[in-house]
Formats: structure tokens, sequence, C-alpha cells
């Protein structure tokens, strides 16, 4: 954490020192079949070649019921779509974490 907060403070100062003006867009929800990912309060994702297709999937975890959803990612890395989940499972039973 604290290379990555130095690696972007580099970048911004360096830009500041050079005459550059660093732009920010807004934050953008990531969608599945069009409509933003919503898995309550606390959601921990990650994206992971989870499926060793040779693109990130999206692992997301639940707070309120501590299961972990499975979003397979059909585009390439620089333009993920996702359509629909399933939850983890290990010998055919719903993965679940205690959570509160």
């Amino acid at each position: 954490m604290q290379k990555r907060f130095a690696l972007v403070a580099v970048v911004l100062f360096a830009s500041l020192a050079l005459g550059v003006t660093p732009r920010f867009t807004g934050p953008k929800m990531i969608e599945d079949n069009g409509t933003p990912i919503d898995v309550g309060y606390y959601g921990a994702p990650v994206m992971f070649d989870w499926n060793q297709d040779g693109a990130k999937d999206l692992v997301c975890g639940q707070f309120t019921s501590g299961m972990i959803r499975f979003y397979p990612n059909l585009g390439p890395d620089t333009a993920p779509d996702f359509n629909g989940f399933t939850y983890l499972e290990a010998d055919g039973v719903q993965i679940t974490l205690p959570s509160g």
C-alpha cells in the first residue's frame, strides 16, 4: 500500500513539476450486463484470472451473507465484460464466511 501511494505521489508531483495539469474522471460503477454491481456493505472485490482463461475475473465477497460471488470476465482485461455471477463452492456447497 505504501509503495502504491509513493508511486502515485511521484507521478502527481512529476506532472506538476513539468507543468502538466492532472485530470481525473469520476468513479465508474462496474456493471454486470448493464446493471451496476451491488453486493451491499463492505464488498471486497478482487480481479484475478480465477478460471485460468487469460482474462481477469471479478471475485467479490459479501459482508451481509458471507458468500463469495464469481463474475467470469467475457472480455479483455482492458474492457471487462461481466454477464451474471455464481457463488463460489467447495465440494458442491456454497462457501460462506462469518460476518459481523
